[in-house]
C-alpha cells in the first residue's frame, strides 16, 4: 500500500550480555558479603543464643547483652525429667540444679559460627544471615555440670514404696493402696544429661533410668480372716516376757472394699464402712502401767514342824510369779499339785477324816488361803473356795482356803482390764506375805468384815485306858469350837467412805471334841493327889484372840463407816488349837 510504513526491530548480535551483567552483579555482591564477613568482627544477623538475638554485635557486647538473657535462662527453662512413658515427673531450673552459663564463651561460639576462616562460607552465612536466616546457638552449661544435676534430679525422680496398710477406726477402716516405688540410677542418668540436647529455649528432656521398687499388695481376705474375730486388749506374755499387742474387732464387705481399693490411685488411703470394737487397753497403755499398782496383800505367820514350814515354803515358790491376763483364772492346785513326796512335799501334819495326821504336803493350805485373803483385798472375783473342815489359827475366820488332790480347789479369776501378777515372800522369820499387783484404775479399796452367826463349844470326851498308869492323864484328841461364820466385803472410796457391803461367803467350822486318855482310877487317900494326876501331856490351849483383818493397800488409811442395815461385826476368836496344818493330797 502507498505511504505505509512498517517498524522493522533489528535483532542484537550479543544475547547473553544482559543475564551475564546480572551474574556478575550477583558475583560482585558475593564477593562484597565474603570481603565483610572475613574483615567484620560482628557476628552476623539474626544469631540467637537462648532466646537472645545477638546478631551484629561484637563479642564484647554480646556478652554484656547475654547476661540478663541468661539470668532469664536459670530460672525458667532447666531439665524435665520423664519416665519412659514421657509421664513428666519433675521440672527442675538450671538455677535449682545449680548449673551456670558463661556469657562471654557463648558469645565467642556465636562469633567463631559467624566467623569459622573461609571466607566463601563465611560469606554466604553472612548473604544467609542478612537475607533473614535465623542461627540458633545452643546455650550449653559450664563443663561439669552432668554430676550435680544427675545427683538432684535422681533424688527428684526417687519414689519411696507404699506398702497396702490399714487403720482402724469408730466403725470404719481406711485401706492405703499399695504404690510400687523407684529407685534412680544416678550414674546412668548423669551419661544421659551429657548426651541431651537444648531446645530453643535452653531446656532438655531426659528419661530416667530406674528400677522398681515393689510393694506389698495386701490382702482383704486375710485382713477379714485377722479382724473379724473377737476383740482382744493388749496382753502379757509371762513366758517371753513381753507386751502382746492389741487387737481391734472389725467386720467390713470385702467385695465393697476392693472395688473402692481398685478405684483408687496408688497410695491414696480410702475409708470403708465398716462395724468395729476397739480395744480399752492397747499395748502403749499396757507398756505405761504393767503391774504398777499393789492391789491387794495380805501376811500370815508359819508356825509348827520343819516340815510344814518347808511345804508353805515351796507353795508360796510355785505360786510367785503367776500372770493372769484379763478374764483368766488362778487355779491354786494347778499350780502347786499334787502333794505327794515325788512332788517335793515333805510328810507334816494335816486333816484326814477329821483327824490330824502326818501327811505328804501338810501346811499347804496356809499359801492358799493367805491368797485367797489378798484377793479379796484386791477386790477379785472368788470363782472356787471352801472353807476347812476346822477352824484355822494361822488367819481369821471366814479368810481361809483349803485344797486337796481331786477337790476341793482354790480359785479366782482376774475380773480387771489389766494383767495381774502374783508375787510372794518368805521371810526368815517365817512369815508368808502374798501380794497381788496390777494397774488401779480408781481410788477404792476393799476391808473384809466376819460375822459370827453361831457358835458350838466342844465337848471333853474322857475314856479310860487300862494299860496306862493309874491317876495319868493324856490329851488323845485336840478340840476345836465350831463356828457358823459370814464374811463381807466392804467397798471403801479413797476418802474413806463405804461405797457397797457385798456378802461373800458362809463358812461353817465344825466342832471337834477334846477326847482325853486316863488311867484306872486310884484309891482315896484321904485328899492327896496321886502323882501324875491332872498333869502330863495335855497340851496348853492359848487364849482366845481376835481374828485378823485383811490387810489395807499400803499408804490408805480405811476409815469404816458404820452402817446400819449391815450387821455389826462380833469380834471373832482364834480357834484355841495349835495351828491348823492345811489339806494335803489325799
Amino acid at each position: 500500500m502507498a505511504g505505509k510504513r512498517e517498524l522493522v526491530v533489528e535483532k542484537s548480535g550479543h544475547p547473553w550480555l544482559i543475564p551475564s551483567i546480572a551474574v556478575g552483579a550477583l558475583v560482585a555482591g558475593y564477593a562484597g558479603f565474603c570481603i565483610a564477613s572475613v574483615a567484620g568482627d560482628a557476628i552476623n544477623p539474626n544469631t540467637i543464643i537462648g532466646g537472645q538475638d545477638v546478631g551484629g554485635l561484637t563479642r564484647t557486647e554480646a556478652a554484656e547483652v547475654l547476661h540478663p538473657a541468661l539470668k532469664r535462662l536459670g530460672t525458667q527453662s532447666g531439665v524435665h525429667l520423664t519416665l519412659d512413658n514421657s509421664e513428666e515427673l519433675a521440672f527442675l531450673t538450671y538455677d535449682e540444679l545449680g548449673v551456670t552459663f558463661d556469657a562471654q564463651a557463648l558469645a565467642d561460639e556465636a562469633y567463631e559460627s559467624s566467623h569459622g576462616g573461609n571466607a566463601l562460607s563465611d560469606g554466604w552465612n553472612l548473604l544467609c544471615s542478612t537475607l533473614g536466616k535465623h542461627t540458633a546457638v545452643t546455650p550449653e552449661p559450664d563443663s561439669g555440670w552432668t554430676a550435680q544435676a544427675a545427683e538432684k534430679l535422681a533424688e527428684a525422680g526417687q519414689l519411696a514404696h507404699t506398702d497396702f496398710t490399714y487403720e482402724v477406726g469408730n466403725n470404719l477402716l481406711r485401706l492405703t493402696k499399695a504404690r510400687d516405688g523407684r529407685s534412680s540410677d544416678r550414674v546412668a542418668l548423669e551419661a544421659r544429661l551429657g548426651d541431651s540436647s537444648a531446645d530453643e529455649d535452653g531446656s532438655r528432656t531426659v528419661d530416667l533410668p530406674y528400677t522398681i521398687d515393689y510393694a506389698d499388695q495386701g490382702d482383704l481376705n486375710a485382713l477379714n480372716s485377722s479382724l473379724g474375730g473377737e476383740m482382744a486388749n493388749a496382753r502379757y506374755d509371762a513366758q517371753t516376757q513381753s507386751i502382746i499387742p492389741e487387737r481391734p474387732a472389725l467386720r467390713f464387705d470385702v467385695g465393697q472394699a476392693q472395688s473402692m481399693l481398685d478405684a483408687a490411685a496408688p497410695g491414696e488411703t480410702i475409708t470403708v464402712p465398716a462395724t468395729s470394737e476397739a480395744p480399752q487397753v492397747t499395748a502403749e497403755d499396757l507398756e505405761k502401767v504393767l503391774f504398777r499398782d499393789l492391789l491387794g496383800t495380805y501376811t500370815t505367820v508359819v508356825s509348827g514342824a520343819a516340815g510344814r514350814r518347808a511345804n508353805v515354803k515351796l507353795t508360796a515358790q510355785r505360786v510367785n510369779g503367776a500372770v493372769l491376763n484379763s478374764g483368766e483364772e488362778f487355779n491354786y492346785y494347778e499350780l502347786c499339785g499334787p502333794f505327794s513326796a515325788s512332788n517335793g512335799y515333805q510328810s507334816a501334819p494335816g486333816y484326814l477324816h477329821g483327824k490330824t495326821v502326818e501327811m505328804d504336803g501338810g501346811g499347804a493350805c496356809q499359801c492358799s488361803s493367805t491368797t485367797y485373803a489378798a484377793a479379796l483385798s484386791a477386790n477379785l472375783e472368788i470363782v472356787k473356795r471352801t472353807a476347812h473342815g476346822f477352824a484355822s489359827t494361822y488367819i481369821g475366820l471366814g479368810l481361809d482356803a483349803t485344797v486337796s488332790g481331786g477337790g476341793p480347789d482354790f480359785i479366782f479369776r482376774n475380773n480387771t482390764l489389766y494383767p495381774i501378777k502374783v508375787e510372794t515372800v518368805y521371810s526368815s522369820d517365817h512369815r508368808l506375805t502374798v501380794n497381788i499387783r496390777g494397774t488401779k484404775t480408781d481410788d477404792t479399796y476393799v476391808k473384809m468384815r466376819s460375822v459370827v452367826i453361831s457358835t458350838t463349844p466342844y465337848e471333853e470326851e474322857v475314856v479310860e485306858k487300862e494299860d496306862m498308869e493309874p491317876g495319868t492323864r493324856v490329851v488323845d484328841q485336840t478340840p476345836y469350837v465350831g463356828y457358823v461364820v459370814d464374811t463381807y466385803r466392804d467397798l471403801y472410796d479413797g476418802s474413806g467412805k463405804l461405797i457397797s457391803s457385798t456378802f461373800e461367803a458362809r463358812s461353817r467350822y465344825n466342832k471337834r471334841n477334846r477326847i482325853v486318855f486316863v488311867g484306872p482310877a486310884v484309891e482315896d487317900t484321904g485328899g492327896e493327889t496321886a502323882p501324875g494326876a491332872e498333869g502330863g501331856g495335855e497340851a496348853q490351849e492359848p487364849a482366845p484372840t481376835p481374828a485378823p483383818e485383811v490387810t489395807p493397800v499400803p499408804g490408805v488409811t480405811p476409815i469404816p463407816e458404820p452402817q446400819p442395815e449391815i450387821p455389826t461385826p462380833t469380834p471373832v476368836p482364834t480357834p484355841t488349837e495349835p495351828a491348823e496344818t492345811g489339806a494335803a493330797d489325799v
